[in-house]
């Protein structure tokens, strides 16, 4: 289970996801000219950052002649590919998540992955987690800022700290009756917004 978020208390929320391909050089070509768009026009991302169970994602991609060496010593990689690294956390199940990324984000996975050699398109979403399993590569390591808490979480602890400062600002003077009336009605607007805190 390397591939989950641990912290003090065990297992977190955070699962990373990393999937590596090889491509083409006129692949690698392509993708990073629609990696450039992508990270220039913000406007490609909307629908990525709105979706609550991904915290990150990330396309990079190596050239043949590129990969490290850790010292002068070790032979150089002889590669007959360029590789396209895909790099994600998620909160959930892996199988949902590859259903919900390929059934809202297929336009940019098709994009981008057709480069990729024997990339079976988004849709159906069966050869693609065939194709995933295949490429997927477990993280012995990762960081979570937040290990016990999903997007959905962050999002709403942002939105019940807005509450509970608005009422802050708004109490100076009232009356204990007053304010016990005015945190019952706070604390019943923010209600669903009090989510849990650890593993899943």
């Amino acid at each position: 289970m390397a591939d989950r978020a641990r912290n003090q208390y065990g297992f977190g929320k955070a699962v990373t996801f990393n999937v590596i391909t090889p491509m083409t050089r006129i692949g690698t070509f392509i993708v990073e000219l629609l990696l450039l768009i992508f990270d220039r026009f913000k406007s490609t991302q909307v629908t990525a950052k709105e979706l609550a169970f991904l915290p990150f994602v990330h396309w990079v991609v190596v050239r043949r002649g590129r990969f490290p060496r850790v010292s002068a010593s070790q032979p150089a990689e002889n590669l007959h590919y360029d590789y396209l690294f895909f790099l994600s956390t998620f909160n959930g199940p892996w199988g949902p998540y590859i259903e919900a990324f390929a059934d809202v984000l297929y336009k940019p996975l098709d994009l981008v992955w057709f480069w990729s050699v024997g990339y079976p398109f988004a849709r159906p979403v069966g050869p693609l987690k065939a194709y995933i399993q295949r490429n997927q590569v477990e993280s012995d390591h990762s960081y979570s800022a937040y290990p016990g808490a999903s997007v959905r979480d962050v999002r709403s602890a942002l939105e019940l700290r807005n509450e509970v400062e608005k009422l802050f600002q708004n109490s100076s003077g009232l009356s204990p009756e007053r304010f016990a009336v005015e945190f019952d009605r706070m604390r019943i607007s923010v209600q669903n917004k009090l989510g849990t805190f650890g593993p899943t």
